[in-house]
């Protein structure tokens, strides 16, 4: 039996061509999609084994239709796909658990590759956007964890439990000015870059090991 796949895609001419390389390749086509939210209510309708979307489309974007697949329980292997080359995205997507990221400059190589690793139940990432996100990696170190103070752990730990500011300063009977003064204070001390999302993308991955040091 044939695997089913869904396109989301607001160009048509592109949505046309990945149809044509999923068709070529043995993949049931079950539909394409303008619009996300439209896409949306098809997957979780039709059920399909894959989901190919674009990360930015009307009514809904890519990452968001996965965020509610995962709330929504529908089981599918999902496939990101898109023009940006901004690792953020990348590590958006990972941190959705997302199966396959692709770049649109080499989508139908990328595709055709791709999908033999989702068959043998592996997820697969652009190559080259997952090297460059490996070197921004900042790993754990000891010595810097250890200058953080008390209240400082206490506020890291919120973060890894993904918290909110106004969460965190409830919890710990502060103001959330005082909370953000901890997050930049605590960037600091850990040498992280000054991105978006970099304090808590640290603290959820090395949860584990802080975690045993308290």
């Amino acid at each position: 039996m044939r695997k089913s796949i869904i396109i989301a895609e607001d160009h048509p001419i592109t949505a046309r061509g990945m149809e044509n390389v999923l068709t070529t390749m043995g993949y049931h086509v079950l539909g394409t999609y303008q619009n996300g939210l439209q896409a949306l209510n098809q997957i979780c309708l039709q059920k399909p084994d894959y989901v190919l979307l674009d990360v930015q489309m009307p009514g809904m974007c890519g990452l968001d239709i996965v965020e509610n697949l995962h709330k929504k329980n529908i089981k599918v292997k999902t496939i990101i796909y898109t023009m940006f080359t901004d690792i953020n995205l990348l590590e958006q997507a990972k941190n959705l658990n997302v199966n396959g990221y692709l770049l649109k400059e080499f989508a139908i190589d990328d595709l055709k590759e791709c999908m033999h690793a989702l068959e043998r139940n592996m997820n697969w990432y652009n190559p080259k956007l997952e090297e460059k996100l490996k070197k921004t990696k900042v790993t754990f170190s000891p010595e810097l964890f250890c200058k953080l103070t008390t209240r400082e752990r206490a506020v890291l730990n919120c973060i890894a439990n993904n918290m909110s500011t106004k969460e965190i300063a409830d919890e710990q009977f502060i103001s959330e000015r005082t909370v953000e003064s901890h997050r930049r204070n605590i960037k600091i001390k850990l040498n992280l870059p000054d991105k978006k999302n970099a304090l808590l993308v640290w603290a959820i991955e090395n949860k584990g090991f802080f975690s045993l040091m308290e």
